[in-house]
């Protein structure tokens, strides 16, 4: 029995869903439908298009269901998630895959919203998202998961209370890692 937070479920309903975009999308340019067996030996077909035109279809699809999810990470930032918030919604695991770089979840997820280190872009510019902090209603240059808080998230007003907030939680988090430290040794 499957639920709808069963993740086997989603996955399938999205691919469903994607699938009938990308056909919606190839007519719309002007493809062909065409017949092919619903898998290799089958009678039974289903309908589709040409390949390379799924192909450009699926990956027109493709990047602009990455724009979406950028808007959403900023949207998610401006309402005071955490990049750990956001490699969890996102599914991330630290090296998942060769776009998820990053020993944390929290930096799987900065690498996806701003691209892969060793990108020509981040070598040459930096890494940064933009988005705009609600209590100081400022446009904050987010650089990750570097220097901490007070140096990552560049653009706060003085007395911004989201980055105290932000800055405490991280200073507790240290505090903690080096009391451990120090109980072990």
């Amino acid at each position: 029995m499957t639920t709808r937070h069963d993740p086997d479920e989603q996955r399938r309903v999205a691919r469903n869903l994607v699938r009938r975009a990308m056909l919606d999308l190839a007519r719309e340019v002007g493809a062909q439908t065409i017949s092919r067996p619903a898998f290799r030996g089958s009678h039974a077909t289903v309908p589709d298009v040409e390949p390379l035109t799924g192909l450009a279809a699926s990956r027109r699809l493709e990047l602009a269901a990455r724009e979406h999810a950028a808007d959403y990470v900023r949207a998610a930032r401006e309402a005071g998630c955490s990049w750990r918030d956001i490699g969890t919604a996102l599914g991330l695991a630290p090296g998942g895959d060769s776009q998820q770089v990053g020993e944390t979840v929290a930096e799987a997820a900065f690498t996806y919203a701003a691209g892969h280190p060793d990108a020509e872009t981040a070598r040459r510019y930096g890494r940064s998202v933009t988005w705009t902090c609600g209590p100081c209603d400022e446009r904050i240059i987010d650089h990750g998961l570097c220097n901490g808080p007070a140096d990552d998230e560049c653009g706060h007003a003085q007395n911004c209370p989201r980055l105290a907030a932000t800055i405490a939680a991280w200073d507790a988090e240290w505090d903690a890692l080096d009391a451990q430290w120090e109980a072990g040794q």
